[in-house]
C-alpha cells in the first residue's frame, strides 16, 4: 500500500467554543457539530467533523496520490480550537479587512472569522483535497450566517 505517514491527534481539544452534538451516524464517519459562538448576537455554526481516530483506505489513497498527509481530517486540532476562540476575542482586528488562513483542517477559525461578519472577504486554504470539499458544503450550509465572501482555495486541480 506504501503508506508514507499518518497523523492522529493524541489528546482532546479545550472546548473553548461551546458546541452541542447534534447527530453521529454509526455508518459514517463523521458528526453534525453545532458550535455556540459566545458572542451576543452571533449565530450559530453547524459543522460536519470527523469522529476522532477515524480513517478509511481511500484517505490514504488520496493522500499518496497527491503526496499530502491526513492530518487536516483526522480530527479537529487543539490548535484550532485555540485560534478560533482567538479570533473571535479579538473579531475587530478583523473588521473592513481580507482575511486568509492557510492550511485551514476544518476551518474553523476562517468560518468564525466570516460568521462575526467583521472581515470583508475570507479565503480558507488547504492542501488537501479531501478536506477542502469539506468546507466547501460547510459553507454552503452555514451561507445564512455569513455576509462576507468565502473563498475556498487548493493549490492543484482536483477531479
Amino acid at each position: 500500500m506504501g503508506i508514507r505517514s499518518v497523523s492522529r491527534k493524541a489528546t482532546k481539544g479545550f472546548n473553548l467554543i461551546p458546541f452541542q452534538l447534534l447527530h453521529e451516524d454509526s455508518q459514517s464517519r463523521d458528526a453534525r457539530l453545532c458550535y455556540t459562538l459566545p458572542i451576543p448576537g452571533s449565530p450559530k455554526l453547524v459543522l460536519t467533523q470527523r469522529v476522532d481516530n477515524c480513517a478509511d483506505l481511500k484517505d490514504f489513497e488520496i493522500c499518496n496520490e497527491y503526496n499530502i498527509d491526513n492530518t487536516g481530517l483526522v480530527c479537529q486540532w487543539p490548535s484550532e480550537d485555540v485560534l478560533a476562540y482567538f479570533c473571535l476575542s479579538h473579531a475587530d482586528i478583523f473588521r473592513s479587512r481580507r482575511v486568509i488562513e492557510l492550511g485551514s483542517g476544518y476551518g474553523l477559525a476562517g468560518l468564525v472569522i466570516a460568521a462575526t461578519r467583521e472581515a470583508l472577504e475570507v479565503v480558507i486554504t488547504d492542501g488537501n483535497p479531501q478536506v477542502v470539499d469539506c468546507i466547501l458544503s460547510l459553507g454552503c450550509a452555514n451561507c445564512q450566517v455569513f455576509n462576507v465572501l468565502i473563498m475556498l482555495v487548493w493549490p492543484k486541480p482536483y477531479t
